[in-house]
């Protein structure tokens, strides 16, 4: 409203008339609008906020997807290392107790041959010791038999001595 008069000078009426009428609800007015505002600043603050948190989490996300992508090859990489050691442990294994199958067929069958020798060894030892008995038996009376012919020599020496007497 135009305080002043076409003289360039304030107009006390015109002024008291618009404090009395125009200026409540001027305030009014901008009062709504000072609040309508204030709401408004406060819905692009958190507008703005929320886009920051959003970058934000963006960023995080995308932080967190290459630590998840890093980590999946770093356990997919030792994965395939222990499934690589455990066939070879695997392989190990069944190489040992193949070797130790084969060392327990081996060590039967030398069980049994050395089980055999030792039964002809001792049937051997008897039969020698039968035989060395026969032989000490035979070898007795081939002293026998030898000092009998002796005496027998001796006794035909002496009688044809005497007859030669």
């Amino acid at each position: 409203m135009d305080f002043h008069g076409d003289g360039g000078s304030m107009n006390h009426t015109n002024l008291i008339e618009y404090i009395k009428n125009q200026l409540p609800n001027e305030l009014t007015t901008l009062v709504n609008l000072q609040a309508e505002l204030a709401q408004r600043q406060g819905g692009l603050t958190a507008v703005q906020d929320a886009l920051a948190d959003r970058q934000k989490a963006a960023e995080e996300l995308a932080t967190a997807r290459a630590q998840a992508t890093a980590l999946a090859a770093d356990t997919k990489d030792k994965n395939d290392k222990a499934k690589i050691k455990a066939d070879d442990l695997n392989a190990r294994e069944t190489a040992l107790n193949n070797q130790i199958a084969a060392f327990n067929t081996d060590s039967a069958s030398r069980d049994a041959e050395l089980t055999a020798r030792e039964t002809k060894s001792s049937i051997r030892e008897t039969q020698q010791e039968k035989a060395q008995a026969s032989l000490d038996a035979a070898q007795t009376k081939l002293v026998a038999d030898q000092a009998t012919l002796d005496a027998r020599i001796k006794a035909f020496q002496d009688s044809v001595a005497a007859l030669k007497a």
